[in-house]
């Protein structure tokens, strides 16, 4: 199974992102399609989350999945959350797209086919974090509420905070509205958010976004890693608008290992 780590994925942490090879699913869905929603047969979908559970060191019945909306909703996950979404889309966390905790061995996923993946960590607390972000999220500043979650909620430094972005549609491959991109403007301002020479329509630079989100949280350059690779045309993962419409999921995982 292939997948792509973080450089601080390892004893501590789990940190990872799934490619689209290695699993059991067909067709467009082929082959490592980790979500209910998109048509696929829900016994293959449980088969290559085992598979990805038994691949990066994770139960794949303990996830906490949630049902996510392209919003600014961040979770704290507890005990209590522990397998939920595990195995239907229907038991995720309603309205969610980022998921926070300081529980060990508690995976917590969001699922993604050109929208950013990303991982928060906090080894000092310790705590962790994991968020969708598409254009609406990243408008939204979802990533910046997920990391003052952890500051609020689970004790974290923002100074001793990782992040880590995962592969997403790149500037050059994500062409929005007029609309779309005045309002990425109206949020980030005179900041290179959009592009416009780039095309007939505008572009916009959802890993540039969630950096400067990251950095307004307090969150230290230095501690920004950014995996730089595109969905769009690269066969390793899943895309959406590459496969116009008709693609599965990968995951974006995030768990706090035994100490």
């Amino acid at each position: 199974m292939d997948s792509v780590r973080f450089s601080f994925d390892g004893d501590q942490a789990l940190a990872a992102f799934t490619g689209r090879e290695g699993g059991v699913s067909t067709g467009e869905l082929g082959s490592l399609n980790l979500s209910f929603e998109v048509g696929d047969d829900p016994a293959r979908v449980i088969a290559n989350r085992k598979i990805a559970g038994d691949e990066l060191g994770f139960d794949f019945r303990n996830l906490v999945v949630p049902r996510q909306v392209h919003g600014v909703r961040v979770k704290v996950v507890s005990e209590h959350d522990r397998g939920r979404g595990a195995d239907s889309s229907e038991s995720g966390v309603a309205t969610c797209d980022a998921l926070v905790t300081s529980t060990p061995m508690i995976p917590m996923a969001v699922l993604v086919a050109d929208c950013a993946p990303v991982v928060l960590y906090d080894p000092a607390q310790p705590a962790i974090g994991i968020v969708h972000v598409g254009w609406r999220g990243a408008i939204g500043r979802i990533a910046q509420k997920a990391v003052e979650t952890m500051a609020r909620e689970l004790g974290s430094r923002v100074r001793d905070i990782q992040a880590g972005i995962g592969p997403c549609l790149q500037p050059l491959s994500l062409e929005v509205s007029m609309n779309e991109a005045m309002q990425a403007e109206g949020e980030y301002h005179q900041q290179p958010a959009v592009l416009y020479d780039a095309g007939e329509k505008p572009h916009l630079d959802i890993p540039y976004m969630v950096k400067q989100q990251l950095l307004d949280a307090g969150v230290w350059l230095k501690n920004i890693e950014d995996s730089r690779m595109d969905t769009l045309n690269a066969q390793r993962f899943f895309s959406h608008r590459g496969q116009s419409g008709r693609a599965g999921r990968c995951m974006g995982v995030a768990m706090l290992r035994a100490p």
